[in-house]
């Protein structure tokens, strides 16, 4: 008799899965899921788009009646609440399905605790944090968004092994070669809101858009947003130009469902950003080419910290090489700490 999959198999499963979703069901959260009958036929879904299907329901809807006293494993906490579409927890209640596994609760306010208290209720088992590390990683930027009431911001800066984003004419195009501007165009396609400074504007006029040639996996185009005035003829265009504070700023995006926030300067962008303790990732990429002096510009422009003691502390997310630029990303404490608080046991909750 063959040996069934693993909890941790089948949520590696529906991790795969979710992938599909990934630059598909924001402002939704991309969730993945598998359920199994007892007959042993198994489907699995992804969340579509805002207003479409959630991944639990996908997923009941292709197993159908066979559904009844099925096992479920999902990537994140099923919703208890109304949005575009029902709640997630009273159609796997209403399907019959007896165990659930789930990696990660869902901070988002809304539910926070209730899908699974909802299903504990009903009988259904219940079994929280299989697979729960990955999850915490994936699904990051929803995760932090949620749990701060804010976008994710994501800092993206490019400079010279010897520190540098552009020489003393103001060159800066190309610091790094096309395997990172191609990384750059990924990361691009995994952020809903991209935003420059007006001066980064008059000096690059960025188009900030994604290449077609560029995306591994099909993207909404962001929104681009300027700090400070656009001119008619930018390539940016069309774009949001803010005079607000960034606090404001955020506030605003927040409430137009933007999850992540990708910020790509320039250096005093970079510098508010940093001061106001709202940089949540930051990925550096560094090219092997020396200027070799003092007078190019730096990465940060503003007062940053006088001593070692003062100095901002991040956690090494990943490096990696970009065929001979190098990729390093680092998260904030805060943003450590936090996501250490979502997976930090079965039922935990951020205080």
């Amino acid at each position: 008799m063959a040996r069934l999959p693993s909890d941790e198999q089948m949520v590696e499963l529906a991790a795969t899965v979710a992938e599909s979703s990934r630059r598909l069901a924001r402002p939704n959260p991309w969730v993945g899921a598998v359920v199994r009958s007892p007959q042993g036929r198994i489907a699995t879904g992804a969340t579509g788009r805002p207003g479409h299907d959630h991944a639990e329901v996908v997923a009941l809807k292709k197993l159908g009646r066979d559904a009844a006293g099925a096992t479920m494993w999902v990537t994140l906490e099923p919703c208890s609440h109304w949005g575009k579409t029902p709640p997630c927890v009273e159609r796997i209640i209403e399907a019959g399905v007896k165990r659930v596994v789930v990696s990660l609760r869902d901070p988002d306010p809304r539910v926070n605790g209730s899908g699974i208290a909802m299903l504990r209720q009903a009988g259904i088992d219940v079994e929280m944090g299989v697979g729960a590390g990955r999850r915490l990683q994936e699904l990051r930027p929803y995760l932090v968004s949620r749990s701060l009431g804010r976008p994710y911001v994501l800092l993206k800066m490019a400079m010279t092994a010897d520190g540098y984003t552009a020489a003393a004419d103001g060159s800066s195009k190309w610091i790094t070669g096309e395997a990172a501007r191609l990384r750059v165009q990924e990361l691009r396609a995994d952020s809903d809101a991209i935003l420059v400074g007006s001066g980064t504007l008059r000096a690059d006029n960025p188009r900030l858009d994604l290449r077609p040639d560029g995306v591994s996996r099909s993207a909404d185009s962001p929104l681009r947003v300027v700090l400070g005035d656009i001119p008619a003829e930018a390539n940016v265009n069309p774009a949001l130009s803010w005079h607000g504070t960034i606090n404001a700023l955020l506030d605003r995006l927040k409430t137009d469902g933007i999850i992540q926030l990708m910020v790509e300067g320039g250096a005093s962008v970079a510098h508010s950003f940093l001061a106001g303790g709202l940089v949540d990732e930051f990925r550096l990429f560094i090219a092997p080419k020396l200027l070799g002096g003092s007078d190019g510009r730096r990465l940060f422009e503003g007062i940053g910290a006088q001593s070692m003691s003062e100095a901002l502390g991040m956690r090494t997310l990943e490096v990696r090489s970009c065929e001979g630029d190098l990729e390093m990303a680092m998260l904030s404490e805060r943003v450590h700490a936090l996501l250490e608080g979502v997976g930090g046991g079965p039922d935990s909750r951020p205080s």
